[in-house]
């Protein structure tokens, strides 16, 4: 992990996870930067506004946070006509959260695509792991995003300890069920255009974060006191 990622660097809220590839980040920015370069990227790097990871190939590699980090630099740029001393000062202060007025909310969580191999390559696992965990979790044609690293990471974890993707299916059937429900939850608020679409996202991301949280602390007690 990068040093201004493992300081937490703003946006706290994403992953911190290095798991995109150079041309990734470029798909998903393109989205809202259709002239964006990857020579663009690499000068943001070489200004010291972007730190992406390396692989021991020498390959970066970028997080969710490093996508919305670009993302807000790029938009300063196009939209504030901002000089990149300007941008660099100002990324300081959302770094140290020195002055809370400045620190803008991040987007929420990116879904740029990770393809199986380079799923593989951050986690040191078999492409046949990775393609059985995403099968698992209903992700199609095992092509998912930072999520897909955590899980094959934790579940190459468990089967060190003797727990295989069989033990493991009732974990997946009940992620299931509580995406099913986080779905009825946001769908309940889902309103015409874009307000009402960020509306819902805004409410499934605060259920999948507690419904993790409710979790893993259900588990805690089943260990406790079982």
């Amino acid at each position: 992990m990068n040093a201004v990622a493992g300081a937490r660097s703003w946006p706290q809220g994403l992953s911190h996870h290095e798991t995109y590839s150079i041309s990734a980040v470029l798909e998903e920015l393109r989205q809202d930067f259709p002239d964006l370069t990857i020579s663009k990227l690499r000068y943001l790097e070489d200004q010291g506004l972007l730190t992406p990871g390396r692989t021991p190939s020498g390959y970066r590699r970028y997080s969710e946070a490093d996508i919305e980090r670009a993302a807000w630099v790029l938009a300063q740029q196009r939209d504030l006509f901002l000089p990149l001393r300007v941008i660099r000062e100002r990324l300081a202060l959302m770094d140290s959260a020195r002055d809370p007025d400045l620190v803008p909310s991040p987007r929420g969580p990116r879904r740029a695509r990770v393809a199986p191999d380079d799923v593989a390559t951050v986690t040191g696992q078999e492409r046949a792991l990775v393609e059985a965990v995403a099968k698992a979790a209903g992700v199609p044609g095992g092509v998912g995003d930072s999520a897909l690293v955590e899980a094959v990471e934790a579940v190459a974890q468990l089967a060190s300890y003797g727990l295989d993707l069989r033990h493991l299916k009732v974990v997946f059937q009940a992620a299931q069920r509580q995406a099913d429900l986080i779905e009825l939850a946001s769908n309940a608020v889902r309103g015409p255009g874009s307000p009402g679409i960020e509306a819902a996202d805004a409410v499934a991301a605060d259920c999948v974060e507690a419904m993790s949280r409710l979790f893993a602390a259900v588990l805690q007690l089943q260990f406790n006191w079982h």
